[in-house]
Order: structure tokens, then sequence, then C-alpha cells
């Protein structure tokens, strides 16, 4: 079950924080990141996407997320912030259930 709104992603923050470390799943967001800015802002933001990143290196919850791109992103910050969330945690399911992860590029 995948969160609908950001408040439901709270449930999660434990497991991605684990298993983010393990799997370097950041790493593994990066171009997801990339792309999905590049859709709201019109233009790669390779600043904005590092700094994504590290938040999510630096375990940064959900809710703090919001709140840190609402200024950048405006009104498409919860969309953003709800999807790569559900993107991560679909991420960690793969690992939960054994499934192959991707190797970096």
């Amino acid at each position: 079950c995948f969160p609908c709104c950001v408040c439901g992603v709270v449930v999660f923050n434990t497991n991605i924080i684990v298993l983010l470390c393990q799997h370097e799943l950041h790493d593994r967001m990066r171009p997801w990141i990339s792309k999905k800015i590049i859709e709201f802002l019109g233009e790669e933001e390779s600043t904005l996407v590092e700094y994504i990143v590290s938040c999510t290196k630096d375990h940064v919850h959900a809710a703090k997320m919001l709140e840190l791109l609402q200024s950048i992103l405006d009104v498409e910050a919860e969309m953003f912030v709800l999807k790569m969330w559900r993107m991560l945690i679909f991420e960690i399911k793969k690992v939960e259930a054994g499934l192959s992860v991707r190797g970096k590029a």
C-alpha cells in the first residue's frame, strides 16, 4: 500500500532510512529526481537535484522535505515529494522482496 499524501509517508520513514543506506537507493533515485525537476521547472537544475539527493542521504523526512522544497516548487512541491517517496517505497519493496537491484549506471 502506497501513501496518498505526504502525511502517510511518515510510517515508511524508518525503513527508508535503513534501506537507503544499505542499498544506495539515493543514487538510483538521481535520474528520476532530475527528470521530475525538468518536468516541473522546464529545465535541468543540477544544483537542485544534488540538493534533493543529499537530503535523501541525510535522511530528511518527507514533511521536512516538503517544507524545504515549498519555496522552490511552489504548488508542485507536495506532488513531487509524494511521488518521490512512492518511488523510494517501491524500490525498498523490491529490495525487501529480494528482487534484483539494478546496478549503478
